[in-house]
């Protein structure tokens, strides 16, 4: 779209809010937008933001541009647009870690859970519990008996503190009453090298990273976190089939947008991004990445934040996420 007729349709834009019956949200957009990634290019968060970026930008005929700004676990990006101006411009690719697991590793963050109207549920990407080559066990439920018959000696590895990983194992040690040391470490690649290696006797993580090394042989599989079971890994029960029936904890990638963007505004965007859903290419590209696609309404996801955030409240009174 040409400058100009940018420029003519703010002006008719700015026009027709003075008609009666006629809303921001009728003209919106008209300029670009901007959507923040808060980690660097190619990694899941990245790759989904682009793609909606793509989708935005044929739908509603304006540039659509997306911004990394990574750092500190994703806070410098989100708190940006937690500061943008409610317009509708700028929108936030967050995350369960971003907008809640962050609010309790470090204090004094620079946004709030609220500081975000929330516009969709993108998709989400189960984790997968798998265990070290050798340990005697062959289910979740054979997993919790061998740790009560020998209290204290396991552990298990995340690619680092409070990584969806990390708060899955302590979830799943709080729901079947369970203890063992956790090993942090920096990513999952040296972790999950240490638990074929055996350094490691267990792992709750990210089907993405491992779905290679478990249809390889190389790690033995016992459950996905989801509710329901993944596509990639269809022969393997969730945590509720395994025995643990208040267990799911899937990582999600959610839209949101700063705090007072016009209900109009997200409702439209929230149609557009069901749409994206349905379409077989975004479909395939996300189950290739081990993603499920999701969609709903605004208030769905606004539900989720809030029962995640309630989970890792509870959770991190028990649990320091901020040391090993």
């Amino acid at each position: 779209m040409s400058m100009e007729r940018r420029h003519f349709i703010a002006c008719a834009m700015a026009s027709t809010l003075m008609i009666p019956g006629w809303s921001y949200a009728d003209m919106w957009p008209v300029r670009n937008i901007r959507i923040v990634v808060p980690f660097p290019p190619g990694g899941s968060t990245d790759i989904l933001g682009r793609r909606t970026a793509d989708y935005l930008q044929k739908t509603f005929d304006v540039p659509v541009i997306v911004e990394n700004l990574p750092g500190a676990t994703g806070t410098i990006g989100t708190a940006a647009v937690a500061r943008a101006a409610p317009d509708g411009y700028t929108l936030l690719m967050g995350s369960v870690g971003t907008i809640v697991t962050n609010h309790f590793v470090y204090d004094n963050l620079a946004f709030k859970i609220d500081s975000f109207d929330p516009v969709i549920n993108i998709a989400e990407t189960p984790n997968v519990m798998m265990i070290r080559p050798g340990l005697p066990v062959g289910s979740v439920q054979e997993l919790i008996a061998y740790m009560k018959a020998n209290p204290g000696k396991l552990n298990h590895g995340s690619p680092g503190l409070a990584s969806s990983s990390h708060v899955s194992a302590e979830l799943f040690k709080l729901r079947a009453g369970v203890q063992a040391q956790h090993v942090p470490y920096k990513g999952s690649a040296p972790m999950l090298a240490d638990l074929m290696g055996g350094s490691i006797d267990f792992t709750i993580d990210n089907i993405s990273s491992s779905l290679e090394l478990i249809k390889a042989g190389k790690l033995k599989a016992l459950a996905v976190t989801s509710r329901d079971r993944s596509p990639l890994l269809p022969q393997l029960p969730t945590m509720i089939e395994a025995g643990l029936p208040d267990y799911v904890m899937a990582p999600w990638f959610c839209v949101a947008a700063p705090s007072g963007t016009s209900a109009e505004v997200i409702q439209k965007l929230n149609a557009v991004l069901n749409d994206m859903l349905k379409d077989d290419a975004v479909r395939q590209l996300l189950e290739s990445y081990g993603a499920t696609p999701v969609g709903g309404s605004p208030s769905q996801i606004r539900t989720l934040i809030t029962t995640e955030s309630e989970t890792i409240r509870a959770l991190s009174a028990q649990v320091n996420f901020t040391s090993s």
